[in-house]
């Protein structure tokens, strides 16, 4: 590799490595509702190991409890209050090219060159790797039906999802590790395609279901909605006279407002022409009990520009890749709620 091409690598490296690094977190993460409010909340972890895992609680001791007569033997008994699930680290990259005939093309300056390639494929990597991190968060394009051996990141239905298999625990309805499940409203784990209506009353007896378990306070709860959704709900608190105080995600530049305390937040990705029925999807998550998990050695790592000619056959090119090792989870299923057709 000649002089020229070192040394123009070696800058290349050097500015877009600085432009990535300063702004990859916000770049990708804070253009997403739920995401954004992981960030906020410190909920984007970097844990390690062969697998992502956690003791969570899954039963109560209440029915080992003994009303007993004088002088009637007291009872013994114990139960298995922890469970153990896991996930899979998960994978994906993005790769950026370009070749020598863009590298002197886009030289010169402004009068040849208006727009400046580099900065502008990274900003075009940061977009793509946020819209990928996205379809899979939604489940768009998932690459099987075995959510925990899949390669994508897992998704919000795969958590939520009545009768899922998730974490490597299988759910059945009330019959197999109810306390793993997504919340129902009407307790049956089998309601998530009833049409109760958008409606604040939806909302409310939603929320009560998120808090059947181990009730938080409502600030902890972040309600998502497409824009038919976030309209309707809207409009029904103008009308009835429902105090209304901006969100945290507000300043961010999201539309969001409150009822009773919860953020209710407009996700503008959940419209039918992007995902099938979108719009008519209500979710209320448990803000504490999800992370977004990265990898140390893969938290949207930037790889720099490789030239490619320096081997047998190779391009006169550069390539670099974000790289990202992860996924998307939650410990608390049953404190998290979707609800898939309602209507207006």
């Amino acid at each position: 590799m000649s002089s020229f091409e070192a040394s123009t690598n070696a800058n290349i490296q050097a500015t877009t490595r600085a432009l990535w690094k300063k702004t990859v977190v916000s770049q990708v993460l804070m253009k997403m509702p739920l995401l954004a409010r992981l960030l906020l909340a410190k909920k984007v972890t970097w844990p390690g190991g062969k697998y992502i895992t956690g003791p969570v609680d899954k039963d109560e001791m209440d029915d080992l409890g003994q009303a007993y007569f004088p002088n009637e033997p007291m009872t013994v008994g114990k139960k298995s209050l922890l469970e153990s699930p896991y996930f899979h680290w998960k994978y994906f990259q993005v790769p950026v090219t370009y070749d020598i005939s863009e590298r002197i093309e886009n030289s010169g300056g402004n009068e040849t060159a208006p727009v400046n390639l580099i900065p502008f494929l990274m900003k075009k990597a940061q977009r793509a790797a946020r819209i990928k991190l996205y379809k899979m968060m939604y489940g768009i394009g998932t690459s099987g039906s075995d959510a925990d051996h899949d390669r994508d990141f897992q998704s919000v239905f795969d958590a939520l999802t009545h009768d899922a298999t998730y974490g490597h625990l299988t759910r059945a309805t009330t019959v197999t590790n109810e306390w793993w499940q997504g919340a129902s409203v009407a307790d049956t784990f089998a309601d998530q395609s009833t049409d109760y209506g958008f409606s604040v009353n939806t909302f409310r007896r939603a929320l009560a279901a998120c808090q059947k378990y181990d009730p938080d306070k409502p600030s902890e709860y972040l309600c998502v909605v497409g824009p038919t959704g976030y309209l309707s709900l809207k409009t029904q608190c103008e009308a009835n006279r429902i105090s209304m105080d901006k969100g945290p995600l507000h300043k961010y530049g999201f539309s969001s407002f409150t009822i009773d305390d919860v953020e209710v937040v407009m996700d503008p990705y959940l419209r039918n022409s992007t995902l099938t029925n979108a719009h008519l999807y209500m979710f209320i998550y448990h803000v504490p009990s999800w992370e977004l998990g990265l990898h140390p050695l893969r938290s949207f790592a930037f790889t720099g520009f490789t030239w490619q000619g320096d081997r047998a056959g190779g391009l006169d090119a550069w390539m670099a890749r974000i790289m990202c090792a992860g996924n998307f989870y939650t410990w608390r299923p049953n404190a998290s709620i979707a609800l898939l057709a309602l209507t207006t």
